[in-house]
């Protein structure tokens, strides 16, 4: 809940207010719901964008589209979660070539968010981007979309 109230003050200072609107992207003909959204900053949940069959196309397009995605609510995953960890690493690829900020709230740290199970390897990769989107490299970089 402490980190949760992080997020929403954290929304709140980027883009002066506490609500946002609900935003609907365009992908390849599909609509793309984003819950909260202004000044080119998204607040989402874990569940908006990992628990439901979206793809790399649908980051791509939130990443171009919104300079910093704030996200609540990141499970330790698992092997029973699979396909939301690797939803989860697309998402996580997408802001990075974008230079999109990330902040967030998860169950772990990067390095023990996903440590076991048959996609656990490949998140390591992922761990280490998560990582480098903290150093202030990165965070000065502009907006690549």
């Amino acid at each position: 809940p402490e980190a949760t109230q992080e997020l929403e003050r954290t929304f709140f200072d980027l883009t002066d207010t506490e609500e946002g609107e609900p935003v609907t992207l365009e992908v390849q003909g599909r609509k793309l719901q984003i819950p909260r959204a202004a000044r080119n900053v998204a607040f989402v949940s874990f569940e908006d964008l990992c628990a439901k069959a979206l793809g790399a196309a649908d980051y791509l397009v939130l990443a171009q589209h919104f300079d910093t995605v704030i996200m609540d609510g990141i499970p330790k995953l698992g092997p029973e979660n699979r396909n939301e960890a690797r939803r989860f690493v697309h998402l996580v690829d997408a802001l990075y070539e974008a230079h999109c900020k990330f902040i967030c709230a998860a169950d772990a740290s990067p390095i023990d968010l996903h440590p076991a199970g048959d996609t656990a390897f490949e998140f390591q990769r992922t761990a280490s981007r998560l990582i480098e989107m903290q150093a202030d490299d990165y965070i000065s970089a502009p907006h690549a979309a």
